[in-house]
């Protein structure tokens, strides 16, 4: 009997004496009530366990930190006390993953590891650092808080069939959105704003002088907040300098909208070229000066209607031309010298519009 009361006196006393050290350790473990706590002792020998009331979690001081005994894993409450040299992820080339209902929302990796090289311009670098939204695997979205969208939240997204569109919104209820649509091999790039009908698309261009300012280059835009709003296209309307707004949140009201369907604050351009020989026009042409006794001929009036050529014939010659209205509403075939002719498509005839 007294070797058995020995064997357990000498089993217990160990945890008896390690209870010294904290009144209220656990097995003898020193206990913090808090983060704070903890890291206020910096002075603790290198190898100190230590308990975290605060995060239920054991600590181990490496002689500058307390680090938790799970950091060679990350933990789903969170991680505290880490260097800058820890991250979450591989080491080896092995591709890495970001789940939720099982499936592989976010991956990362080399695009060979990912699977993703193809034999395209810019897909084809192996070595190219990737992050993948993979989504559930056939389409993917990426969406944006944004506390100031009353309706349309920001978001990136595709589709079933391919097409790849951002949206969202603009003026806190408005909607704008940019991206792709189509059915195969007829695809096509979409440009939305709208909600009212005049919401502008604007293209500025940004000057870092004078404090940063943005000059508008040109809009399109609807007519008037009607549904029934025409398109109007605006090429240097607003030519004012305009400091940048930080918040984006300047008014759109004071800016003009264009007076036509195309209006244009400036010079415009039109093609002109002369004949060297007989000459079959074109969307290329315009204005053409006829320097020789050389032919003309229109394409089709119902294959361009209102296209306008100028016609002028600088010779002393009569010149030779396919059918069209004269300015006396009679066919005619020829233009006389020194003369020169306007003619615009009504897509069934050429009619001469000038005298």
């Amino acid at each position: 009997m007294k070797i058995l009361g020995l064997f357990f006196l000498t089993c217990l006393l160990p945890y008896f004496v390690l209870a010294q050290i904290d009144a209220a350790a656990v097995m003898g473990i020193p206990r913090f009530s808090s983060l704070a706590n903890m890291n206020a002792v910096t002075d603790a020998t290198e190898g100190s366990i230590a308990y975290n009331d605060e995060t239920q979690k054991l600590y181990v001081f490496n002689g500058t930190v307390w680090m938790s005994s799970g950091n060679d894993n990350w933990t789903v409450d969170g991680n505290v006390g880490l260097s800058s040299s820890n991250f979450l992820g591989h080491t080896d080339d092995v591709a890495m993953e970001v789940r939720s209902n099982n499936w592989p929302l976010l991956r990362f990796g080399r695009r060979q590891t990912l699977g993703l090289t193809q034999g395209f311009p810019d897909y084809t670098d192996n070595d190219q650092p990737l992050v993948y939204v993979n989504g559930n695997g056939s389409v993917a979205a990426l969406q944006f808080a944004s506390a100031g969208a009353s309706f349309y939240k920001p978001m990136f997204f595709t589709t079933s069939n391919g097409s790849f569109r951002l949206k969202g919104s603009t003026g806190g209820t408005d909607l704008f959105e940019i991206g792709s649509g189509g059915p195969s091999n007829d695809g096509r790039l979409e440009f939305i704003i709208g909600d009212d009908g005049a919401e502008p698309i604007i293209f500025k261009r940004y000057d870092y002088r004078s404090g940063q300012f943005h000059t508008e280059l040109f809009r399109v835009q609807g007519s008037s907040n009607s549904a029934s709003a025409k398109p109007r296209f605006g090429i240097n309307i607003n030519p004012q300098q305009v400091p940048v707004d930080s918040d984006y949140d300047d008014s759109s009201s004071g800016f003009n909208i264009a007076n036509s369907t195309l209006q244009v604050n400036g010079s415009v351009s039109k093609s002109i070229a002369s004949t060297s020989g007989n000459l079959t026009l074109t969307e290329d042409h315009y204005t053409i000066l006829i320097t020789g006794n050389h032919s003309i001929t229109l394409p089709s009036a119902s294959s361009c209607t209102g296209r306008i050529y100028v016609l002028k014939n600088k010779t002393t010659n009569t010149i030779s031309i396919s059918t069209y209205i004269n300015a006396n509403s009679t066919a005619d075939t020829s233009i006389g010298n020194r003369d020169i002719v306007i003619l615009q498509s009504d897509g069934t005839n050429w009619e001469q519009i000038n005298n």
